[in-house]
Parts: structure tokens; sequence; C-alpha cells
């Protein structure tokens, strides 16, 4: 008997600590989409886009006109040709037909993946800059804004962020519930 008490008086100790230190654990929670565009790295990225995205806008244009200027020839000069002329020209203008139809879906796929290459970066430097202002504001968990329907009673650590990342001074971080 005795054995078991002093097993549940251990039990009993521990649980207690372990209460003890959940309760001294502190939440916050951030909007990640928001830390990302305050990043300076993303309005560089944004810009990228939009270059790459005008430089496939541009092929396309290019790709359009000269099958307008070889139809126009073709229209106004193939009665002159020689049968393997005309062949050779039509089969000039399909590839060039072909490669304007599978434009719009090779367009979306290129601007997917230049979107990808340019922003992974910027969403690890930004979880990274999350992380590092979670710790040194002693945050154990920090949860997504975005995740949540109801807000916790916690602090929003986009404040502090703005301000680690040179915004103008933010007031200190309130728990969600404080006025």
């Amino acid at each position: 008997m005795k054995m078991s008490k002093g097993f549940l008086f251990g039990l009993l100790a521990c649980l207690t600590m372990a209460s003890a230190a959940t309760s001294q654990t502190k939440f916050a929670y951030v909007s990640v989409d928001e830390v990302v565009q305050l990043m300076p790295e993303y309005k560089k990225a944004m810009a990228e886009m939009a270059q790459y995205d005008s430089a496939l806008q541009i092929n396309y244009a290019e790709t359009l006109r000269e099958l307008n200027r070889q139809d126009s020839i073709y229209k106004a000069d193939s009665s002159k040709w020689s049968n393997a002329i005309r062949t050779a020209n039509r089969e000039k203008m399909k590839k060039l037909l072909t490669e304007l139809q599978g434009f719009e879906g090779s367009y979306q796929q290129q601007m997917q993946q230049r979107q990808e290459e340019l922003m992974t970066p910027v969403a690890q430097k930004a979880t990274a800059l999350i992380q590092e202002v979670a710790k040194a504001g002693g945050y154990g968990y920090v949860l997504r804004k975005e995740a949540l329907l109801v807000q916790p009673d916690t602090d929003d650590l986009l404040p502090a962020i703005k301000k680690k990342l040179g915004g103008a001074a933010p007031p200190a971080p309130k728990p969600a519930g404080q006025k």
C-alpha cells in the first residue's frame, strides 16, 4: 500500500508541474499572408512576376503577328508558288497556330511554376521571421490567423513583425479579448 501511495503522490506531483508549465505557455496568432506581403522580398518577387508575365505576353503577340504576316503572304503569293513551297509555308503556319493554341495552358503552367520559384523563399523567410519574433516574445505556440474561425485571447504578432521589419513602431500587442 505504501508503494502505491508514493506512486500516486509522484504522479500527482508530475501532473501538477505539467499543468503549471502549460498554464505559463503563451499563445499568439498571426496572419501569414500579411507577413509575406510586408516583406521586401515579396515586392521584388511580384515585380519579377509582372516582368515574366509581360515577356510571355510579348512572345504570344509576336507569334500572332508572325502567323498573320505569313498568312497575308500566303494569300497574296501562294498562287505563284510551287506545291512544295505552298506545303512548306502551310506547315510553318500550322506550327505557329499550334503554338498559339497551346499558349494558354502553357502560360498558366509557366506562371504557376515561376510563382512557386519566387515565392517559396519568401514564405520560408516569413516563417523564420515569425519564429524569431515568437521566440523573442516568449510564445510557445503561434496559430495561423487565416485558419481561425474564432480568435482566442492571445496576442497578434503582426505589429511586432512590422516593427522588426522597420515599420512604424506599433503599440504593444494586447490579447485579443482586451480593449
